[in-house]
């Protein structure tokens, strides 16, 4: 089954600034992008009206203060789950009690280990299945328990995510990969389009069609004109696709390793189902026809939650048109990875980017986390205003750690001693010469206040097969950060700094390769490094599929055509292809002398989802 998708538009073009040169600050040399270089005020405060979806957003720290919106949590707690390591099989792994069965060496590294072990199941487990006894029944895995209720006895959702890991591991990416054009050749028609929709030039239009099309014939067109052998791109193509076609062979797909990193999982899908649907809290049991009883652990119903908010569309970025409008797309986000695996460090023991990134090419502001200001802001909206959860990548690396984010509390400094106090008036200096970061601020900025913010995420734990499930129960994790905002004249918040130290001067420590700081300091580098959340409006998302027979016994398998409509949802296919506006491009190798070419490349990705209809039923009978 495939979805009709809507293109992807980038939601923070042109928002930071991101040149490419370096500025002398004394006797240091900084990139001239933020921190070094301030964000526009205007831009703070409409992206936050963006993400919390609220054109009235709280954008004042006096309003901040005066509404009580110093702490915050949301209205509904998120709950406790694991990510369900990719490595492991996600929800198809039949996860073990005991701790030591759990993190065996072999199946927490080797994916290939556990995939062979899951591959065996089929023999040992699934064709076997009558045979098993209740207490066998209870240690199948989640996507087991699921497609043995429908009475699919060749367990598809199970081996449809045992597939997943393969392609994964084996290939990555390009596992599945439906389409590599090579010769490429489309992209001056697609200009010629861009041109007559837009009324721009064929130069203004040319680079967005060489990215989106641009092949070999494209790479060679271009390399004839800057030889001078012809005077224009659609003069030269006919050579270039000629040349094209007889190199086709000698480009080659870059190589792939198998290794799977062990956070890999399905993080991004169980923080957002914790943050929004109901917390299984009991063990949900139904009687199979021939007297055995199946039971759905809250773990097992937690994990099923987890796959069908991770493979659906509803991560697809929200995008607008040109009037600001949303047009699709679940996930609203702020910040940028850090790719890096050791950032450099300013003289304040600050994160920051000096090289460009190994994936964009660009020289961004990654590593230095998500701008205070619009984390400062997002917090108060968000949980504070509305009571909503969201995401956090709880810490600045390459790792991916994304985790539901429920709760906050603000405590306020002064920037230029570090010391805290209740009086707000204690805490807001003007900006002077005590300022250590009075280079990069705000042209706005009148006086600046420093925050501890200490936010409370929900962190995840080892699967167990707990009859209930409580609010006690969760494993909550604190993490407490330094910045300063930036305040205009009337208090509205234009801008802000992360701090390693309170007064933002850490001495530095004598010796060659120190970490700058105070002797006993430890640097607090724990800026987000970026956060996110769905639209307000997500239920549309998460339909129950019509016209199917009513089921009457909810302690007893659903009907007949339940299986067929699960079956739809498993084999949901997921297009990164032209017809849906995604224009993706793979890099393909020269194989003597290793000369990179992007290509237009497509992919379908099988996301399977648990149905819709069973979920709820689950969900209403683990209240």
């Amino acid at each position: 089954m495939t979805l009709a998708r809507l293109p992807y538009k980038p939601l923070i073009a042109g928002a930071m600034i991101c040149l490419t040169t370096f500025q002398a600050l004394g006797d240091d040399k900084y990139p001239n992008i933020y921190p070094y270089v301030p964000i526009d005020s205007n831009y703070i405060s409409e992206r936050i009206k963006v993400l919390s979806e609220d054109e009235n957003a709280v954008l004042n720290f006096y309003d901040i203060v005066d509404k009580k919106l110093t702490k915050g949590k949301s209205k509904q707690k998120p709950w406790t789950s694991t990510y369900w390591p990719l490595n492991q099989g996600l929800v198809a792994n039949p996860y073990a009690d005991n701790i030591f069965k759990a993190y065996n060496p072999f199946r927490l590294f080797s994916w290939t280990f556990n995939h062979k072990k899951l591959v065996k199941r089929q023999d040992k487990v699934h064709k076997n299945i009558d045979e098993l006894t209740n207490e066998e029944l209870d240690r199948l895995a989640p996507s087991e328990k699921y497609d043995l209720l429908l009475g699919d006895k060749d367990f598809d959702l199970t081996n449809r995510l045992v597939d997943y890991m393969q392609r994964w591991g084996s290939k990555k990416e390009f596992g599945n990969l439906t389409r590599l054009d090579k010769v490429g050749g489309g992209a001056y028609q697609y200009a010629l389009n861009l041109m007559d929709q837009n009324g721009q030039s064929f130069d203004d239009v040319w680079p967005q069609a060489q990215g989106y099309l641009g092949g070999l014939t494209e790479k060679f067109a271009t390399d004839l004109v800057e030889q001078g052998k012809y005077n224009s791109i659609a003069n030269a193509l006919g050579e270039g696709k000629r040349i094209a076609l007889s190199q086709e062979s000698n480009y080659v797909l870059e190589e792939k390793n198998s290794y799977m990193a062990t956070w890999e999982g399905i993080c991004h899908g169980w923080s957002l189902a914790s943050g929004n649907m109901p917390r299984p809290r009991k063990i949900v049991t139904f009687n199979l026809e021939d007297g055995r009883k199946l039971r759905f652990f809250p773990e097992d119903i937690k994990g099923l939650l987890s796959l069908l908010w991770a493979n659906s569309v509803i991560q697809d970025a929200r995008w607008f048109n040109d009037k600001g409008q949303a047009q699709g797309g679940g996930v609203l986000m702020e910040g940028l990875r850090c790719n890096q695996k050791n950032p450099a460090k300013d003289k304040w023991g600050r994160l920051y980017d000096d090289a460009p990134d190994a994936y964009s090419g660009k020289l961004e502001p990654r590593c230095v986390g998500v701008h205070p200001a619009l984390w400062h802001l997002a917090l108060t909206n968000v949980i504070g205003k509305q009571g909503r959860s969201f995401v956090v990548e709880r810490k600045v690396k390459a790792a991916v750690d994304n985790h539901p984010l429920y709760k906050y509390e603000f405590e306020y400094f002064n920037p230029y001693t570090g010391k805290y106090s209740d009086n707000i008036n204690e805490v807001i200096e003007r900006i002077n010469d005590k300022d250590v970061f009075r280079k990069f601020r705000s042209n706005k900025a009148r006086k600046i206040v420093g925050v501890m913010t200490t936010m409370r995420y929900l962190d995840w734990a080892r699967p167990t097969r707990e009859e209930t499930d409580h609010e006690d129960d969760d494993a909550e994790t604190d993490i407490v950060m330094l910045y300063d905002l930036e305040l205009d004249e009337k208090g509205n918040i234009v801008g802000g700094q992360w701090r390693s130290v309170k007064d933002g001067t850490p001495r530095i420590v004598r010796g060659p390769r120190k970490t700058p700081g105070r002797k006993g300091d430890t640097l607090n580098h724990r800026q987000p490094d970026f956060f996110w959340l769905v639209t307000k409006n997500w239920k549309p998302y998460f339909q129950e599929t019509p016209g199917l027979s009513t089921w009457k016994d909810k302690t007893t398998a659903p009907p007949q055509d339940w299986t067929a409509a699960a079956s739809d949802a498993h084999s949901f296919e997921y297009q990164e292809t032209h017809a849906f506006g995604i224009y993706r491009k793979c890099n393909v190798f020269h194989k003597d002398t290793g000369e990179r070419v992007s290509v237009p490349c497509e992919f379908k990705i099988n996301k399977p989802q648990p149905l819709m209809n069973v979920m709820n039923v689950l969900m209403e009978r683990s209240k």
